[in-house]
């Protein structure tokens, strides 16, 4: 049943959530979840490419990790989510429209959410436990899903 008072996080998205990518890993007391959809018909390059229209294709990318975060390391796994991102575009050889490297797509989205509950997280980013894990996850999705849409559209 719906709860309006519920945490709530909404994607605006025409990615097909059945082709979504699934990673999961218990590693010590952390639990961790990614779930990535992958479209890359508007690449960009962050601070390169210029505003315009956004044509289809987006990377969402959710984590959701069985813990307690603080807000910093809320932002860290957010950030080495975002690398992860970079990095596995970059190895898979694409570019945008102009040659340069991309960073993302124009409309990528990632939510980092949390139980609440279990072990306190301070950190984030890539060598803390939690987001050398959460890189790992992101790594093995979102991998998965470039190759999947590479595949599928060239």
């Amino acid at each position: 049943m719906f709860s309006p008072a519920a945490p709530r996080v909404g994607l605006l998205t025409a990615a097909w959530t059945a082709q979504a990518q699934v990673a999961s890993e218990r590693a010590g007391d952390f639990d961790a979840l990614v779930v990535v959809t992958v479209g890359l018909g508007n690449l960009v390059a962050a601070g390169w490419s210029a505003a315009a229209a956004a044509p289809v294709g987006t990377i969402n990318t959710i984590v959701v990790v069985d813990a307690n975060p603080e807000p910093a390391a809320l932002v860290n796994l957010a950030l080495t989510v975002t690398e992860v991102k970079t990095l596995v575009l970059g190895e898979a050889g694409l570019q945008c429209a102009d040659g340069r490297p991309p960073s993302g797509t124009s409309t990528d989205a990632v939510v980092i959410a949390a139980t609440g509950r279990g072990q306190a997280v301070r950190f984030g980013g890539p060598i803390s436990e939690a987001g050398w894990l959460v890189a790992r996850l992101a790594r093995q999705a979102m991998g998965e899903g470039v190759r999947r849409w590479i595949e599928t559209h060239r």
